[in-house]
């Protein structure tokens, strides 16, 4: 038992003289892990709490946000009211002018038409009038009238 517990301790001091170094390396880089991952931990955490805080300051001005959204809607639903106000006026004078100037090609029509009408009446009643009251010796002195001024020419 003797050579055993010396054999025992034999083994202890090899394996502390030829694994100090990669077991004190082992918990170094360890314990540094460990270091960095509580690092990164507290840095993900004040992260977390700089993001809630961000959020809870963004519900907090929800309402007024949402009333300047309001408000610059209502305002661009009023200029383009304006706007589409203004196209109706323009169009709707375009309209007038184009029914103005319709009208007056209509009544320069409807005018000459009308003169043309009555020329035509007149002439039609002076046809009968002269037939009714032209005589053959009327007639014959408008055709000798009509020879000498042809003659004339």
């Amino acid at each position: 038992m003797l050579w055993a517990v010396l054999n025992f301790l034999l083994f202890v001091a090899l394996l502390v003289h030829f694994l100090r170094a990669p077991i004190r390396d082992y918990f170094r880089t360890r314990g540094e892990r460990l270091i960095e991952a509580l690092a990164a931990g507290a840095r993900a955490r004040q992260k977390a709490e700089a993001l809630r805080a961000a959020i809870a300051r963004d519900l907090a001005d929800l309402p007024a946000l949402r009333e300047r959204l309001r408000a610059d809607l209502l305002a661009a639903a009023a200029r383009e009211r304006e706007h589409l106000v203004a196209r109706g006026r323009d169009a709707a004078e375009r309209i007038r002018a184009d029914a103005h100037v319709l009208a007056e090609q209509e009544f320069v029509v409807a005018r000459k038409a009308l003169r043309n009408e009555l020329i035509e009446e007149a002439v039609r009643q002076a046809t009968a009038l002269l037939r009714q009251t032209l005589t053959p010796r009327d007639q014959a002195r408008m055709v000798r009238d009509f020879i000498e001024s042809a003659r004339a020419v």
